[in-house]
């Protein structure tokens, strides 16, 4: 069975990821695990080491030459067993872990039930461990959902923030006192109160430019998700080959140095302006999951990028349930100019896909940008790593 390091972290400052829009206004609340990856990636060579030591120990894509068209570009697969794997960064409260709530909603309700509950059904986002288990045992979560009245006392499943996470009664216990207790409810409040608690807000803070010619200032707005106290996002690291060397040192010695680097420098965008800086702590007992089976479906827990050998069946499987995100944007070099990445299509996490062999699936991708015009920006001189391996747990088929 995997078994997923917790690394849990705290942003005191608030949090800015880029999503898909063209502002700043909009800030996603998850990071997902190709940020994380060529973040602790850059971190190592702003710490002196060589991407190139890091790099090898993964299966990656890279491009070893651009053609006149892209049809044309030629690419090598370089094979090898990644040392560890990572999964997105997804929100806790307390000790309360969640994960991705699955694309493939059908096939874990009634369609009686699917159809009278669609609009709270879809608020859903993410779900605890302890609803996982259930999914992931192929049973019907028709008694676990909770009430459709919110002024209903919840008996098996409690909702948080609107119905956007859902836990069961059990883990209560487990959320920060603060969501639990207050001074006026010296007895605790009612559970069916949790629905307006939220486990982190996304705000629009204003900002202010400068023009350096007039002096002029312009207001503009930025997204930024604030997590309520005791709350905060969590990643898993499977461990593969921990000790597996890399330089002077270890990937999991090294782990724990570029997060507390990461920590004071921060995640994501924004972060002169404060955002992203975070503290960790490992959690004192790993989670333990079921491996996914060949053929059987399974839960990404990342995001995935299929090698050209697991395609097309990974994605025209009966059994496959998944939505595809775009992801460009903004590379950072110490080479060269800020540039745009390529952009590159991966399978989203909470996506339902059959399991193949050999782990680990999927690859590491060069998304250095590339220019075909005559006279236009030159080639950076080194690749521009994007992580696509997936971390995935297994699914026993839906008892019926």
């Amino acid at each position: 069975m995997p078994t997923l390091e917790v690394i849990r972290l705290s942003f005191p400052g608030g949090l800015h990821v880029g999503t898909h829009s063209v502002t700043l206004e909009a800030s996603g609340a998850c990071i997902p695990s190709d940020t994380l990856f060529a973040a602790l990636v850059d971190a190592y060579r702003r710490a002196g080491g060589d991407p190139a030591d890091w790099i090898q120990s993964f299966p990656r894509v890279q491009m070893i030459q651009a053609g006149p068209k892209p049809a044309e570009d030629r690419w090598e697969h370089i094979p090898a067993e990644a040392p560890f794997l990572i999964t997105t960064a997804f929100p806790y409260a307390g000790t309360v872990y969640f994960f991705p709530m699955p694309v493939a909603l059908q096939n874990f309700f009634d369609a009686r039930l699917l159809k009278e509950n669609r609009k709270n059904i879809s608020r859903i986002r993410y779900v605890s461990r302890g609803i996982l288990q259930r999914i992931l045992q192929g049973e019907r979560l028709d008694t676990w959902l909770f009430p459709a009245d919110p002024k209903q006392e919840p008996t098996t499943g409690v909702a948080l923030q609107g119905g956007a996470f859902w836990l069961t009664l059990e883990e209560c216990a487990q959320l920060p006192q603060h969501f639990l207790y207050d001074k006026q409810c010296k007895n605790g409040r009612p559970l069916r109160t949790l629905r307006q608690q939220p486990v982190f807000k996304n705000e629009q803070v204003p900002r202010v430019t400068v023009s350096r010619i007039t002096s002029a200032s312009e207001i503009f707005h930025a997204g930024r998700v604030s997590f309520a106290p005791g709350c905060g996002l969590w990643f898993g690291v499977q461990w593969r080959s921990p000790d597996a060397p890399l330089g002077q040192t270890t990937f999991r010695s090294a782990m724990e140095q570029l997060l507390t680097l990461l920590g004071d420098d921060g995640l994501g965008g924004e972060r002169t302006a404060g955002y992203g800086a975070f503290r960790w702590q490992r959690a004192s007992e790993p989670l333990v999951l079921p491996d996914p089976v060949p053929g059987a479906p399974a839960l990404l827990l990342s995001r995935y990028h299929p090698r050209q050998a697991e395609l097309p069946e990974v994605l025209t499987s009966d059994r496959a349930f998944y939505t595809l995100t775009p992801v460009g944007g903004w590379l950072r070099t110490w080479d060269a100019a800020v540039q745009r990445r390529r952009r590159l299509w991966l399978v989203s996490e909470g996506s339902v896909i059959p399991g193949v062999e050999p782990s680990p699936w999927g690859d590491v991708v060069d998304v250095r940008p590339v220019y075909r015009n005559p006279g236009s920006v030159s080639w950076l001189d080194h690749p521009v790593w994007r992580y696509g391996l997936a971390l995935a747990v297994g699914i026993r088929e839906v008892i019926q």
